[in-house]
């Protein structure tokens, strides 16, 4: 049995970001990057995408609905 070990890109506005740490789950490079990217503090992060040896994640800013 052969281990893969999978690569990780994280999108944001367009942009793919590099994988600061592997050993981060998806929820703390979003914390990571939210120190960068303002607009990311409670934001979102999902995968959307398994291809190859690369699973891609996109990291979306929070969205606020207005009260009434």
């Amino acid at each position: 049995m052969a281990i893969i070990e999978m690569n990780r890109s994280f999108l944001f506005g367009g942009t793919e970001l590099p994988d600061p740490d592997p050993e981060l789950s998806p929820e703390e490079v979003l914390d990571h990057y939210s120190r960068q990217y303002p607009q990311l503090n409670r934001g979102k992060v999902h995968q959307v995408s398994d291809s190859g040896d690369t699973i891609i994640y996109e990291m979306k800013k929070a969205e606020f609905a207005p009260d009434g």
